[in-house]
């Protein structure tokens, strides 16, 4: 009986009955006991966590909706997306397959009886264990609650203790508690050395020094986005983080490689469909800045030069292009082993020349600003006297008032961006406005969505606390801003 109540735990986490949940992927290594497990593997189940990191880079092989909304892709054909009509973002998942397998780690990892098992010890010491495990569930959180805005925090996964209605709790309160967390799992890391079970880290191959330099740049990218709500609570994290050391270098990049188990998401897309190209948007910014990237980020069509697909045609209009006119992608962004970049050394650098001009840190904006472009440009295999020709340029030098300064290093992130985290793209524009995005054609509304809205499912059982969130926030609609992306 005890066992059934456990597995029953698993599934109403915050409220959501077994019928909601019909993925056969969302639940891998989990159907184990830890009151009399056989064998909690510790190696195991982060594997399985770590996984769904993917979800921030593209989420999902026929409605990428995040890397949509910044506009570097297109829909060339089957036009079902760039319209806004999908609206929902499904958070089962991470409950489920995430955070209940996070808190099962630390559990084991806290548990007298098991943490200095062999199933427990393989993968690394118990503090560093844990502080991994909050470091990562941090991070997953960041993400959901700036796509969403209000969800089950403080209240989740106790549903074995008699909750199964938790609360949605205000952004504000998750983004206090995601700074604690983060603060103590910083500390909490054992030394910088490579654990032992190094191959189980499919994150950072077990290298604890760029486990900590993840935590700090988390923190970071948390704190700039408070700059309009709370300035002062922004300027004491991100100072904090940046103190203690960012990603700064391109090997020290968070990354995500996808296997033959979990292909790229484009790369089944492309063998069939080919439903999406690189946009009109992002092809004629490169070519306005003469920028050497172009050929990193696509191909020329079969005249020779670079066509992007307009963003969001109708599905008559796109009929009528040429195929033989437009750029692809260049294969490596669809090459089914791909390698995802999430967190790299160019966006913390140009985040950190935001903070700098913004007078949050004493470092040089300016000098933030160029090593966040060269680190780009580097990350794609191109040269130092290709950026310095590029970096010579009126329109990319650090020039001009403060908020055009500002105006530039925005514009050189959302550059960087391109098929990264689209999540943390898609936050950047609704701070900084760049680049100045519109709707295409076919939009069922007028602007570029600000959130995404809550999948009814979620929330079965639950329905009171949702609805008490929604009186706080707002209406569940894609225009509803989240706490901190104030007009």
């Amino acid at each position: 009986m005890k066992k059934i109540k456990y597995y029953l735990s698993i599934f109403i986490l915050f409220g959501i009955t077994i019928t909601s949940l019909n993925r056969c992927d969302d639940f891998g290594d989990m159907n184990y006991d830890p009151n009399k497990p056989s064998s909690p593997d510790t190696r195991l189940l982060f594997v399985q966590a770590s996984r769904f990191v993917r979800d921030f880079h593209l989420t999902g092989t026929y409605d990428p909706w995040a890397i949509l909304y910044v506009q570097y892709i297109s829909e060339q054909k089957n036009i079902q997306y760039s319209n806004y009509q999908m609206t929902g973002y499904e958070l089962t998942r991470y409950y489920t397959a995430v955070f209940r397998v996070l808190e099962d780690i630390m559990r084991l990892n806290n548990d007298e009886s098991w943490k200095n098992t062999a199933f427990v010890q393989g993968l690394a010491e118990n503090a560093t264990q844990i502080a991994m495990c909050r470091t990562l569930r941090a991070y997953y959180y960041m993400h959901l609650t700036d796509a969403t805005g209000m969800i089950p925090y403080s209240e989740a996964l106790q549903a074995k203790n008699g909750n199964y209605t938790p609360k949605y709790d205000e952004q504000q309160s998750i983004y206090n508690d995601l700074f604690k967390e983060l603060n103590e799992a910083y500390v909490q890391f054992v030394g910088n050395d490579v654990f032992p079970g190094k191959n189980y880290d499919i994150l950072y191959k077990g290298d604890i020094a760029n486990w900590k330099r993840f935590n700090a740049s988390t923190r970071m990218q948390l704190a700039i986005k408070l700059f309009k709500r709370d300035e002062a609570k922004g300027k004491t994290e991100f100072a904090k983080a940046f103190s203690e050391g960012f990603i700064q270098e391109n090997s020290q990049s968070f990354t995500y490689t996808y296997d033959i188990n979990i292909p790229q998401p484009l790369y089944a897309n492309m063998l069939t469909r080919v439903d999406f190209q690189p946009s009109e948007v992002i092809i004629n910014t490169l070519l306005d800045y003469d920028d050497p990237r172009i050929s990193a980020y696509a191909v020329k069509n079969l005249y020779g030069t670079y066509y992007g697909v307009p963003y969001g045609l109708t599905a008559s209009v796109a009929a009528t292009i040429n195929p033989d006119t437009i750029s692809h992608f260049n294969p490596k962004y669809y090459a089914e082993q791909n390698t995802a970049y999430l967190t790299t050394p160019s966006i913390m650098y140009l985040a950190a020349a935001e903070a700098a001009e913004r007078g949050w840190i004493t470092a040089s904006a300016e000098e933030m600003y160029k090593k966040g472009i060269e680190k780009a440009f580097e990350q794609h295999g191109f040269t130092t006297t290709e950026f310095n020709t590029y970096y010579a340029q009126a329109k990319v030098a650090y020039t001009g008032t403060k908020d055009e300064k500002i105006a530039k290093i925005a514009m050189q992130k959302w550059i960087a961006s391109y098929m990264q985290d689209s999540f943390e793209a898609w936050a950047d524009w609704r701070r900084l406005s760049v680049p100045d995005l519109k709707v295409g054609p076919n939009s069922t509304i007028p602007e570029i969505p600000r959130r995404r809205m809550y999948v009814v499912n979620d929330a079965n059982g639950n329905e009171a606390n949702l609805q008490d969130a929604i009186s706080k926030q707002g209406p569940d609609a894609l225009s509803t801003r989240v706490w901190w992306d104030m007009e």
